[in-house]
């Protein structure tokens, strides 16, 4: 990379076939969205009407859905006041059907960019059935809640399935899917619900109070993995109680792991996890980055578990918090099927 040119922050990476593939970032050389037709050889930059594309899902080289971020433009900030004819901030969910030359919005939330990114997740496993995990519109009161929504036609009516403090969603299939919810059904609780029915009605499949939810994830219908964080136990650099949950039976009952961090071998006790990140029932990875400031020295990077989270090693030792980043962007905001990794 030339001298003095900013690298792009990575945001969303998918690969549709072992030559196709798509690449989105947020800031730095502004490369937005970019597709590969060998294997990442050569790149081709896609227009997508956003400032920030956080998720990515394409369907076929055709059909895909993202989610971002769209500002006012013209050096108007989010909070500023604006005039009539300047539209508000937006977090945006769009659809394409030529392969990404055109977007069509299909889902727009307001925001002055005080309560965080509007649209948190998207979940998309056809080119008609899509879930979005949206924040209240501004302005809201501190934790701002979210809505789950649902389309079946392609974006253009939407259900809400779901109000509350949720954290992360994950859907495997049409039908089958996950919503872990924070403080809920009371405070220091966290609870994660279970669908069959694609989000129209839910059960309760477990209850814990080790933390918030900070991860989850899915490799089949029936297979699925829960990251909890105490927040009571972070400093600046370093979070120590973490719990890794994991379902067999699609949610209806989870097995503790404990603490990821005490099964690790090769990798400093420190920092902060992301994930998690599964590609099968067995092999999953979590991302281990330097905590705030960079305190934690490592060594930090991929941490890789070949038994279902059981346990867990370093397989890269990375000098930055990139790529932990990203396995955190890719868990929280994941927009695939679960076999879509």
């Amino acid at each position: 990379m030339p001298s003095g040119v900013t690298p792009p922050t990575l945001s969303a990476i998918q690969s549709l076939t072992p030559q196709i593939g798509y690449i989105a970032a947020w800031t730095g050389t502004g490369l937005g969205l970019a597709k590969t037709s060998d294997g990442g050889t050569t790149w081709q930059r896609l227009p997508i009407p956003v400032t920030e594309l956080m998720a990515l899902r394409f369907i076929d080289e055709r059909v895909g859905w993202a989610a971002g971020f769209a500002n006012r433009g013209q050096q108007i900030g989010c909070m500023q006041a604006a005039p009539a004819n300047v539209q508000p901030c937006k977090g945006l969910v769009l659809r394409t059907e030529d392969g990404g030359n055109t977007w069509q919005t299909v889902l727009a939330i307001p925001t002055n960019g005080i309560a965080g990114e509007p649209i948190q997740q998207i979940q998309a496993v056809d080119g008609q059935r899509a879930w979005a995990l949206t924040l209240d519109q501004s302005p809201c009161q501190y934790p701002c809640l979210s809505y789950l929504q649902r389309t079946t036609d392609g974006g253009r009516t939407w259900t809400t399935l779901l109000h509350g403090q949720i954290a992360a969603i994950r859907f495997a299939s049409a039908s089958r899917g996950w919503a872990a919810l924070d403080n809920t059904p009371s405070p220091g609780v966290t609870e994660v619900l279970e669908t069959s029915d694609g989000g129209s009605t839910w059960v309760t499949g477990l209850g814990t109070t080790t933390g918030d939810a900070y991860g989850l994830d899915a490799a089949t219908i029936y297979t699925a993995w829960l990251l909890t964080r105490n927040g009571g136990y972070c400093t600046s650099s370093n979070c120590s109680n973490y719990t890794l949950f994991r379902t067999e039976n699609g949610g209806l009952n989870w097995s503790s792991f404990g603490n990821p961090k005490d099964s690790t071998t090769g990798c400093s006790p420190g920092g902060h996890l992301a994930g998690p990140l599964f590609a099968s029932t067995g092999r999953g990875w979590l991302g281990l980055d330097t905590g705030a400031g960079g305190v934690n020295v490592g060594p930090t990077g991929i941490l890789k578990s070949e038994d279902g989270g059981n346990t867990w090693q370093t397989v890269l030792a990375i000098p930055t918090n990139g790529i932990a980043g990203e396995l955190s962007s890719k868990s929280r905001r994941s927009t695939g099927s679960a076999h879509g990794h």
